[in-house]
């Protein structure tokens, strides 16, 4: 008996389907982890899932209108502004709220990450919101003084903790 073979072509970015697969019928199904290399192909091959939040015109976090039985497909243009989790809506509109708050604190003092000056930042680090002193390194809540630093955590130390996951 002479042996016999077949080729399958393998649809680009599916894989066989080995649990639901039988000799007699091969199933494909999309690979999984395949990181994409553009926000297009990531929008392409990932739908928008039950469990994500945006944060809307009016500051107000709302979820998406995905549901596990009914995913929606993402759209490049208009979910840019979704993210995985409502704790992450909420830390990233704390951190919005922040960032103003900052430069309100600053008075127009941007800080020169190429000097050799020191800049006072709020970081969280170790579990804990922290107070620290860098001259090079990058933070998003940067203060001008320590004063002005120590007087920002004690005055905003609970949107702080929102933004934590950001910071």
């Amino acid at each position: 008996m002479e042996n016999k073979e077949i080729k399958i072509n393998v649809p680009e970015g599916m894989e066989i389907d080995k649990e639901n697969s039988t000799f007699e019928c091969i199933k494909f199904k999309p690979i999984k982890n395949k990181l994409p290399k553009t926000w297009k192909e990531f929008c392409e091959n990932n739908n928008v899932k039950e469990g994500e939040f945006y944060i809307d015109g009016l500051s107000y976090i709302k979820e998406t209108y995905a549901t596990e039985q009914d995913p929606a497909i993402r759209n490049e243009e208009s979910d840019r502004n979704l993210l995985p989790s409502k704790k992450l809506a909420e830390a990233m509109l704390a951190l919005c709220q922040l960032i103003q708050l900052r430069d309100c604190y600053n008075d127009g003092w941007i800080p020169d990450w190429y000097s050799n000056e020191n800049k006072y930042c709020i970081e969280y680090s170790d579990n804990t919101i922290i107070s620290n002193v860098y001259c090079a390194t990058s933070r998003v809540l940067v203060f001008k003084t320590s004063k002005l630093r120590n007087q920002f955590l004690e005055n905003f130390k609970d949107l702080i903790e929102i933004a934590k996951p950001l910071l």
